[in-house]
């Protein structure tokens, strides 16, 4: 399969890498692909097996390192999701700048919080998807409703089943400037396609509900039983659903 690796720059001049993955011929469709929380482009080796699937019906994927991860410029400690949103934007701009077929941004756990964000700014933006994305961020970081969180005055310690790491206390204040029911209000001219496992322990199915409950345009939900945060035993079903939205998304759009 076809990869061609390259880098471009974001709104800091921090390098951010990036793949594509292109179909045999002139793009239908492209796919933004945003990796979620101390993720990668790769997703653990199964990007390419995903991206043959979507080249297949004709269109293009693009993977790409939030500043600070992967292959990135850039500190991991500084990210925040305001920062990782303007990433996201400038990965946007450097594809409808080289393809002008519609585009679609797929977002995994906190990447998909990040293309909710992007896209409720960027009309260009046709359709989202949400893979097991987090609403409540307060929550499910900190385990807090947002007019409970103290805002750390020092560098904050989290672990998680990676290990032990360190981000700078502007995260948590970041994650207050962001409104979600205001992003599905920009977004409710564009279809939306959301994914969660029922057995979600580290983002709460209830985030996908509140999804269905207050996105007033064109939406999908599904809530996959016995799929945990990472759809471990259920990936290719996660990946037949969004095909199957993604097929019908076409033929209307042909």
């Amino acid at each position: 399969m076809i990869c061609e690796k390259y880098n471009i720059s974001n709104h800091e001049g921090c390098r951010l890498a990036c793949l594509l993955f292109p179909p045999a011929g002139q793009p239908r469709f492209q796919m933004v692909v945003a990796h979620g929380f101390r993720g990668a482009k790769e997703n653990s080796g199964r990007i390419e097996h995903f991206a043959q699937k979507v080249t297949a019906m004709g269109g293009s994927v693009q993977a790409f390192d939030f500043a600070g991860s992967g292959e990135s410029e850039g500190r991991f400690s500084e990210m925040t999701l305001s920062r990782q949103a303007q990433d996201l934007q400038a990965v946007i701009e450097h594809a409808l700048g080289r393809d002008k077929s519609p585009l679609i941004v797929l977002g995994r756990s906190f990447g998909g919080s990040t293309a909710l964000a992007a896209s409720a700014r960027e009309p260009r933006v046709s359709a989202v998807v949400l893979w097991s994305a987090p609403v409540f961020l307060t929550e499910t970081f900190f385990k807090t409703q947002p007019h409970e969180l103290a805002l750390p005055a020092g560098p904050i310690e989290i672990k998680d089943d990676k290990g032990t790491f360190t981000l700078e206390p502007g995260f948590a204040k970041d994650l207050l400037n962001h409104d979600f029911k205001k992003y599905l209000q920009a977004l409710k001219d564009r279809p939306l396609l959301v994914v969660h496992g029922e057995n979600d322990t580290d983002v709460d199915p209830n985030n996908a509900r509140f999804l269905a409950e207050h996105f007033e345009g064109e939406v999908e939900v599904h809530i996959v039983p016995g799929a945990d945060h990472r759809f471990t035993e259920h990936q290719p079903l996660r990946e037949e659903i969004t095909l199957h939205w993604l097929d019908q998304l076409l033929a209307r759009m042909a």
